[in-house]
């Protein structure tokens, strides 16, 4: 099939096509001749701009809940009675679609980006005595106080407010037994109950390429479709307010003291909202050779579109949990992983430095 026939620029007549009722996309055609090269229906262009808009945002919305229920790298099964305590910093983070970054997979030039949330906390707890303790962690910033300057080659953090608290009721149901003294031990299970609560504004900046398939144009008159680029850049908001109920099990293991060992399964109920504002502007191109012999260098036109949209968290995921903890005296070094037994490909992770007295 052969394409546009004439070179289009930026920045002259607009056509604008705004998206049918109840749908949350509008698109902006730009082009120096028109009449020449129109497209009479936006639908099909609209509905694929949506279509990637709704691809990232589950992506996003599952990488939130799952970053939402980090922050408790904890590799003893009781703190003990009071006064016993525990203090110290975590950095978590929720994952999905890490394919993005494998040249060999299709995630990697569909469309999608890769979903990433943060959850870096102050970490508190204390034992209550009976088998009891309770377990917190809290953060709150914006970049009004601290700008992390961070940037890669497809987002740029230009401005963003956090908030991130928790608690978690332990229970030690199963005491630890000794094995193989000074070698390898059992810790004991422990069960738990706990609320996370999350909110975030963040304002994401970038380059953005994606290609929009069988677009539906009109040159001179002539109705046919082409296969078009488009190579521009976007800007994104990302809102979101989630309240996570997660209860767990948890078994424990020590080996030769230094080393703790944890694993176990856990199920996750979640409350709330993920609204996300994704704008872009930049060329439309096609490698689709003319349709007539009239000059054509490849650019169709400027394309300029604003979708916004809200998403929902899953409401229920159960997770399996593995981690590992360095015991330096008082001193904890833990790391933990969990992964979305509901898909097995969305994960999150967590490094905790602690002092438990």
């Amino acid at each position: 099939m052969r394409a546009v026939k004439y070179a289009l620029s930026v920045m002259s007549a607009v056509l604008v096509f705004v998206s049918p009722v109840g749908a949350r996309t509008t698109v902006q055609f730009n082009t120096s001749f028109p009449g020449v090269v129109e497209i009479p229906d936006a639908t099909d262009l609209i509905n694929q701009v949506q279509d990637k808009a709704d691809l990232n945002g589950p992506i996003v919305a599952d990488s939130l809940a799952m970053g939402n229920i980090t922050g408790y790298p904890i590799g003893k099964a009781t703190l003990g009675s009071f006064p016993h305590f525990q203090v110290g910093v975590a950095m978590g983070a929720g994952m999905t679609n890490m394919r993005y970054f494998d040249d060999s997979r299709p995630e990697s030039d569909n469309g999608s980006l890769p979903g990433i949330t943060p959850n870096p906390v102050l970490i508190f707890g204390v034992g209550l005595g009976g088998g009891f303790d309770v377990v917190g962690k809290y953060f709150s910033l914006s970049k009004a106080i601290v700008d992390p300057g961070l940037s890669t080659d497809i987002a740029k953090l230009s401005d963003y407010k956090l908030l991130s608290i928790g608690a978690k009721l332990r229970y030690n149901i199963i005491e630890k037994k000794k094995l193989l003294p000074f070698i390898f031990n059992f810790g004991g299970v422990t069960v738990s109950l706990g609320g996370d609560f999350m909110y975030g504004d963040v304002k994401v900046t970038g380059d953005y390429e994606v290609d929009f398939d069988d677009i539906a144009i009109e040159e001179s008159g002539n109705p046919f479709t082409i296969t078009t680029n488009f190579d521009g850049e976007y800007n994104a908001r990302v809102l979101w307010s989630i309240f996570s109920l997660t209860a767990q099990a948890v078994a424990y293991f020590d080996v030769f003291y230094l080393f703790s060992f944890y694993t176990g399964f856990g199920l996750t109920g979640n409350v709330g909202y993920f609204k996300m504002r994704f704008g872009g502007i930049g060329d439309l191109t096609s490698e689709d050779p003319p349709i007539s012999g009239a000059p054509y260098n490849g650019q169709i036109g400027t394309l300029l579109f604003d979708s916004t949209n809200k998403y929902h968290p899953y409401y229920a995921i159960p997770t399996y949990l593995i981690g590992l903890e360095l015991n330096l005296w008082k001193l904890k070094i833990t790391g933990e992983t969990m992964v979305n037994l509901y898909n097995r490909k969305d994960v999150n992770a967590t490094v905790g430095l602690r002092v438990q007295i």
